[in-house]
């Protein structure tokens, strides 16, 4: 069975990550749930709108928005989970950042389209849902600015 098999610590079997290969890895890795992250703003943008929309909206808006949501979330939390040996303010922490902002915009629409109670505070902030706004171009622009930073240490 594999939990009898003793782990090996030192001399033969023992595995050495160069460190500049597992940066480099963790960095291509951000870069890939940056393009996915990109690839459903379109569609939260949508859902967004959608939500701040005139009249009621259609339960088909929520069921695609939770979708979509949980998607971010979960590029959220790999993203910050690739990021957390990295200094604050860091082009990672910054992509990860985005992504919470993206997670929160797509609740907090979600949230003001199917309250648990109507008013009319919470009916004018639901009308001024438009997008998602500057952030979206700053993941797209950061993402960029990745793809570079990826090729300049780049293996060759």
């Amino acid at each position: 069975m594999w939990w009898r098999v003793p782990a090996r610590r030192d001399g033969q079997g023992t595995i050495q990550l160069d460190p500049a290969a597992a940066r480099l890895l963790r960095l291509s890795t951000l870069l890939q749930l940056a393009d996915r992250a990109v690839e459903l703003q379109a569609e939260a943008d949508a859902v967004i709108a959608a939500c701040g929309g005139p009249g009621e909206t259609p339960g088909s808006v929520a069921r695609r928005g939770r979708r979509v949501g949980a998607e971010y979330a979960r590029l959220q939390g790999w993203a910050l989970d690739l990021c957390e040996d990295d200094e604050a303010g860091s082009l990672p922490c910054r992509i990860g950042e985005l992504l919470c902002y993206h997670t929160e915009m797509l609740d907090l629409s979600l949230r003001l389209a199917f309250p648990r109670y109507r008013s009319a505070k919470l009916e004018r902030r639901r009308r001024a849902l438009s997008g998602l706004g500057e952030p979206a171009r700053a993941l797209r622009d950061s993402r960029a600015a990745l793809r570079m930073w990826i090729e300049e240490i780049g293996p060759g």
